[in-house]
């Protein structure tokens, strides 16, 4: 692949939506993962994988498929992400463990899964959080909690996989209005 290959979470949402299309323009082969179905047209996806992003055997699929296909992965947007707007007390814990299992530990599986196919060419890793990491309002306790520790998860990212040339960064939007 000459191209440059940037894996993209939550890409049929507004932001993902969004980041792929700047990518393609700019000459990039995109891959979006996303649980929704691919719609037609496509979004400017090259390679479109429909999986739960919480799921490790998902990862391992994906990892697989892009070894063979594509060879290396230069950049990796996590963006998936859902938010339940409750009290915590009456938040579930199945509503905690999805808002956990989308919107943190996702980031963790696709590092883990496709780190393989980064470290030999370095890259980046941009995690989208949330200003609700570092600054949150009522009824969005489980949403908060999973950006704050995706900030953490970003810092220690970052120390270390420096070492094999890969930039490990976070951007925590506010509210904006998506399609």
């Amino acid at each position: 692949m000459t191209k440059l290959v940037v894996l993209i979470t939550g890409v049929l949402g507004g932001i993902g939506k969004a980041t792929a299309q700047l990518f393609h323009r700019e000459g990039w082969y995109v891959v979006g993962v996303d649980k929704g179905n691919m719609p037609n047209p496509a979004v400017e996806i090259d390679r479109f994988f429909q999986a739960d992003v919480a799921d490790v055997s998902a990862w391992e699929e994906i990892a697989q498929k892009l070894t063979g296909e594509v060879g290396k992965v230069d950049a990796l947007v996590n963006n998936a992400a859902i938010q339940v707007c409750k009290p915590l007390v009456e938040t579930t814990p199945q509503e905690w463990d999805g808002v956990m299992g989308v919107n943190l530990r996702s980031v963790y599986l696709a590092v883990r899964y496709l780190y393989p196919l980064m470290q030999d060419g370095g890259g980046a890793v941009v995690n989208v959080s949330s200003v609700h990491a570092v600054a949150t309002s009522a009824n969005i306790a489980a949403y908060a909690a999973s950006k704050g520790g995706m900030l953490a998860l970003t810092r220690a990212l970052a120390i270390e996989l420096a070492r094999d040339k890969i930039r490990v960064n976070a951007v925590l939007p506010g509210a904006w209005e998506t399609t």
